[in-house]
């Protein structure tokens, strides 16, 4: 649906990574200077509080709780529109800030 709307993503199941660690997901998403969004709130805020103290850049972290697939697809829009000329680099979003921004 990302796709459809002119948002150049790929899933982990696409890139080969279902299975690998965190940090491996991290990087790989780095690698590919895409910004990584997951559900696994705990683990990746930690691994970027790390990444960051060892001064690692992370292309962007979008951490997000499990939603139904319109909500979230409406909120990575909102986020997505309102980041579209910015770097993500090193940012830790949080998904649930763009309930309700504007989409414009």
């Amino acid at each position: 649906m990302l796709r459809e709307r002119g948002i150049n993503c790929i899933t982990t199941q696409e890139a080969g990574n279902i299975g690998r660690s965190d940090d491996y997901q991290l990087a790989y998403a780095t690698s590919q200077n895409r910004a990584l969004v997951t559900f696994n709130r705990k683990h990746f805020l930690a691994l970027a509080t790390l990444w960051g103290a060892t001064g690692r850049p992370h292309a962007g972290l979008i951490l997000s709780k499990q939603l139904r697939v319109p909500e979230m697809l409406r909120q990575l829009l909102r986020l997505v529109t309102r980041h579209k000329k910015e770097s993500l680099t090193n940012q830790v979003l949080w998904l649930q800030n763009y309930k309700d921004a504007p989409l414009a």
